[in-house]
């Protein structure tokens, strides 16, 4: 298991658009993915890890100044996430049969760094056919 550490929180569902026009929700579903991409990037650079080749298992924990208020919010909010780290080749996709994605949340005073982050543990489930 190798754990990548993310300086981002990941957004609400609520805050990635509720309420605005689809155009304004894609811009900023963009930003995020592209901002999710650059980190996983580096992170993964940083950590000689290199792209996925086969099934991998991330489990992502969310250290956020606010707790969202269920974890259906946190994983709405993490699909853009999610969709970076795979343009990165953390993951070969984010189908379920490529990926199996986990997700927890905690308030920063539970963050070792007591500042908000994002940390993505990845293992290496086996090669696709």
């Amino acid at each position: 298991m190798i754990a990548l550490e993310i300086p981002v929180e990941i957004p609400s569902q609520n805050a990635t658009g509720g309420g605005k026009t689809w155009r304004v929700r894609a811009v900023n579903t963009k930003a995020i993915r592209t901002l999710w991409h650059a980190w996983a990037r580096m992170e993964m650079h940083r950590l000689r890890l290199p792209r996925a080749t086969g099934v991998r298992a991330i489990h992502i924990i969310a250290y956020r100044t606010t707790r969202c208020a269920d974890i259906a919010n946190l994983i709405g909010g993490a699909k853009a996430c999610v969709d970076g780290m795979t343009d990165a080749g953390l993951l070969v996709d984010d189908r379920d049969t490529l990926a199996r994605i986990t997700y927890e949340q905690h308030v920063v005073s539970k963050s070792p760094t007591k500042k908000k982050h994002t940390t993505v543990q990845v293992t290496d489930l086996g090669e696709t056919k």
